[in-house]
């Protein structure tokens, strides 16, 4: 049995890699030579508080969800680790330090080998980030995007939310990249499977499309499916029904103006798991200010008993005390119109208040 143990800690994705990169050490004596300077370490933080005047928890549970003692979630430190094996391999992860329940716990968000096979073309394979969502591939940077967290009622992962993004798949993808002049175009193709609390999606496929015009305007369009395993048979409803889900995002920085719309459609085989999400954001750069509002709508379980609609008003401040440091202030208005949406219970108000605050830096 102990040998069974160690033959599986050994199959998890951070052993795999850093087995690899050993691996591709050994074979290549000019590499191990100069490894050290090969590798690119970088980092990220990122410190959030937000507080509810209202006594249910909002996208969690009393543990994980924010509430009206404030809550910590979504502070963590982020490392990320690249390196060169060779002029075609390369080897990259990102290690989280995040809150979970009351500690703060380590783990592999991504990691993967990637192969180049031409100039515009390379395969990954890992564990790799959920490419749905126009910031989902580098949510945990806080300062690669305006918002404390970016829109809940689109990114959530709770099991009561959009069921659109996820923090990442374990599986394959061939990705091709082209760029002609200020015209950049990407298609993704990735496929795998999804590990939830409470279930698993196996024989995961999609393909995400993306066109950037001169880094002003972005367009990406996803599309993904897959078969639900019950795990823990809590949710043996949905053993194996068909997760499919459709999403379509714009980006916008030009002359000052920054903006953001995203929406997306998922079905779950199933009425009262199926529901749309969608939300938009503006705001405007003056100078190391950047004021913006958001606004953002999540509705499921529309042809059940049950139907949930939520939505959610930000007010938003973003100041950059330096290049690579920001301060964020924001207040939000959360408005249940049908059932409880993202709280653990159905609140007592029809519209909750919710304050933050969170500053961010990249290193």
């Amino acid at each position: 049995m102990k040998n069974r143990h160690v033959i599986l800690r050994k199959l998890r994705p951070e052993y795999v890699i850093f087995s690899l990169f050993a691996a591709g050490l050994c074979s290549s004596p000019a590499v191990a030579e100069n490894w050290a300077d090969r590798i690119n370490l970088t980092g990220f933080t990122s410190a959030k508080l937000r507080v509810l005047d209202e006594g249910s928890f909002f996208n969690g549970d009393k543990n994980t969800g924010i509430g009206e003692d404030g809550s910590w979630r979504g502070t963590m430190l982020g490392l990320n680790l690249t390196i060169p094996v060779s002029n075609r391999i390369t080897i990259a992860s990102q290690f989280l330090s995040s809150q979970e329940d009351d500690n703060y716990a380590l783990h592999l968000d991504w990691g993967f080998v990637a192969v180049g096979l031409t100039e515009e073309t390379k395969v990954r394979a890992g564990k790799l980030k959920f490419p749905t969502g126009i910031v989902n591939e580098y949510i945990s940077v806080g300062n690669a995007y305006p918002w404390i967290t970016p829109p809940q009622l689109f990114y959530s992962e709770d099991v009561s939310g959009p069921s659109i993004t996820r923090e990442a798949y374990t599986g394959a993808d061939a990705l091709w990249e082209y760029s002609r002049g200020e015209i950049n175009m990407s298609a993704d193709l990735f496929g795998g499977e999804i590990k939830l609390d409470e279930m698993d999606v196996r024989k995961m496929g999609g393909i995400k499309l993306a066109l950037d015009l001169d880094e002003e305007v972005a367009f990406q369009a996803s599309y993904y499916r897959g078969t639900m395993r019950n795990t823990t048979g809590h949710m043996s409803i949905m053993e194996g029904r068909i997760h499919s889900n459709f999403a379509l995002g714009m980006r916008v920085d030009w002359n000052n103006i920054i903006g953001y719309t995203e929406w997306g459609a998922t079905d779950m085989q199933t009425d009262t798991m199926d529901g749309t999400s969608w939300y938009t954001s503006w705001g405007y750069q003056m100078g190391d200010w950047l004021p913006h509002l958001t606004y953002q709508q999540f509705e499921k379980g529309g042809g059940s008993a049950s139907p949930q609609e939520q939505k959610m008003t930000t007010a938003g401040l973003r100041y950059d005390l330096t290049d690579t440091v920001d301060l964020k202030f924001e207040y939000s208005i959360i408005k249940t119109e049908k059932g409880r949406g993202l709280f653990n219970s159905t609140p007592l108000d029809d519209n909750i208040q919710m304050f933050g605050i969170a500053i961010d830096a990249v290193f």
